[in-house]
């Protein structure tokens, strides 16, 4: 009798102690730029994420984002994502509107690198939740050097009073003239749930360049 409540204990504190432990996730990013005149950006953006320790569908997400670079040192964001989300354990799909805007702001620069940082305001919808905001700032380093554009990155974000972060490391080449390519690694808090440990990939494609007085 004491060692089948012994066992019991055990198994109830690996269950415990197992579902609060950090995932391992993966995360794919696909970006069609459309650039329809100098300074102003049509994105499209799609995202597959898997989660439980790569073993299950997370989310896929997709929509528009329009990037205006007002001036040399400040980008104006504004979109809005559909995302059909899959729910951990029980693996149970819903739907969800995004709608964002922001500003990014070059606050220092230098011949090879350079520090972003971005403020974004989020308002998410769903009938499976209860409408909500969501604040995010971040602040981006990044350096061209000879193999390609490494990068690493700080993000705080706010919801429904509580403050969680992400943190991100990779490099970008540009492996053709319209095409770039990167891979990193972010690790990610969650407001409710265990962290995640998320290694990406990232293809962007210059789908359309305005032309210039030298094109035909």
């Amino acid at each position: 009798m004491k060692q089948r409540l012994l066992a019991g204990v055990m198994l109830a504190a690996l269950a415990q102690s197992s579902s609060y432990a950090d995932d391992v996730e993966s995360l794919h990013i696909l970006n069609l730029n459309f650039e329809w005149r100098p300074g102003l950006t049509l994105q499209l953006h799609t995202r597959l994420r898997t989660f439980e320790n790569l073993g299950a569908y997370n989310q896929f997400r997709g929509g528009p984002v329009l990037l205006w670079q007002a001036n040399p040192r400040l980008l104006v964001i504004s979109g809005y994502y559909f995302t059909d989300q899959n729910r951990r354990v029980v693996h149970t799909n819903f739907d969800s509107h995004r709608v964002f805007g922001g500003l990014q702001y070059r606050v220092l620069r230098g011949e090879t690198w350079s520090v972003d940082a971005r403020g974004v305001l989020e308002s998410f919808h769903s009938d499976q939740f209860q409408d909500y905001r969501r604040v995010r700032t971040r602040t981006l380093l990044t350096k061209k050097v000879r193999f390609g554009e490494p990068y690493a990155s700080g993000e705080a974000l706010h919801e429904r009073g509580t403050w969680y972060g992400r943190y991100a490391a990779g490099v970008l080449w540009k492996v053709h003239p319209r095409l770039k390519i990167g891979t990193g690694y972010e690790f990610r808090q969650a407001m409710t749930g265990p962290s995640s440990h998320v290694i990406g990939t990232q293809f962007e494609w210059q789908a359309h360049q305005p032309r210039t007085p030298h094109q035909n």
